[in-house]
C-alpha cells in the first residue's frame, strides 16, 4: 500500500480528554451510557435486535465530497498530527474496533480492493476509515462502483479522542486524498438512526441520494426497498 504525504496541524488547548478508554473496567457499560447520552438510544436498540437476528430499518445512500466546504477544525491540545494510508503491519495491529476485522481488511488491501486511512497523533492511531473500490454489499444489496468511484466504510474514533471533531477532519482530508487519485464520486451509507454520523456528514455537505428500507431476518430472509430518491 503506497503511503501518501502526511498532513500536520497544531491546535490550542480547549477540551479535557474523554475518560472512557477501550479495555478499561466496565467499558461496555460506560460506552452504552455514552451512546444514550448522545441521542443514540434507537440505534442502540436496533443493534441489540441485530444480535437476535432481526436486522431492519432505513438507511441513506450518500454522495460525499462533491460540494465545497471549509476544512473542519480539531478541538484540543494536539501537535504532530498526520493523515496517511496505513501499512499492512499497521492494519494488522489495529485493536478494539467492533466493526473492523483486521484480517479481512488486510486481505482486501493487499489485492487493491481497499485502503485504510488513519489520523495519527504522535504516531498513535486516533481514528480510521476504510476506502473500498469495487463492490459494496450492504444488508444483502449490492452497489457496484466504477473505476472512478469509491466508497467510505465506517469511521471509527478511539474513545480518548472523541468529542474533538476528529471524524469530520479525517473525512475531509480523505476526500482530498481520493480526488488526487482520480476518484470523481465518493459514496457512503448512513443509518437513519445514527444521529452522530448524520451530523458529522452534514458538516461536510454530504448529500443523500436514496433512502432505503432493509429487512434481514436471521440472515436468511431479506429485502431492500426504495423509499425516496433525492435530487443530487
Amino acid at each position: 500500500m503506497k503511503a501518501e504525504t502526511d498532513t500536520t496541524v497544531v491546535c490550542k488547548i480547549i477540551h479535557r480528554p474523554v475518560k472512557i478508554k477501550e479495555g478499561e473496567k466496565f467499558y461496555k457499560l460506560k460506552l452504552l451510557w455514552s451512546r444514550i447520552r448522545h441521542g443514540l438510544l434507537l440505534m442502540t436498540i436496533k443493534d441489540f435486535l441485530v444480535k437476535l437476528g432481526i436486522d431492519m430499518g432505513p438507511y441513506f445512500w450518500v454522495l460525499e465530497g462533491s460540494g465545497d466546504c471549509m476544512e473542519p477544525k480539531i478541538r484540543g491540545d494536539f501537535e504532530n498530527l498526520q493523515i496517511c494510508y496505513l501499512t499492512p503491519d499497521e492494519i494488522a495491529a489495529l485493536k478494539d474496533i467492533t466493526f473492523f476485522n483486521s484480517e479481512d481488511v488486510l486481505r482486501s488491501s493487499q489485492n487493491g480492493r481497499m485502503k485504510v486511512v488513519a489520523l495519527k497523533h504522535e504516531n498513535q492511531v486516533a481514528a480510521v476509515t476504510c476506502v473500498k473500490y469495487d463492490i459494496v454489499i450492504f444488508k444483502k444489496k449490492s452497489f457496484h462502483l466504477s473505476s472512478h468511484e469509491a466508497y467510505l466504510l465506517n469511521m471509527y474514533t478511539y474513545q480518548s479522542y472523541r468529542g474533538k471533531n476528529i471524524a469530520p477532519y479525517l473525512r475531509y482530508h480523505t476526500y482530498q486524498m481520493l480526488k488526487k487519485e482520480g476518484v470523481q464520486k465518493i459514496y457512503s451509507i448512513t443509518d437513519y438512526f445514527n444521529r452522530s454520523s448524520r451530523k458529522f456528514k452534514s458538516k461536510l455537505n454530504a448529500k443523500p441520494l436514496n433512502l432505503y428500507f432493509a429487512i434481514v431476518l436471521f440472515k436468511k430472509l431479506h429485502g431492500t426497498y426504495m423509499i425516496k430518491r433525492y435530487r443530487a
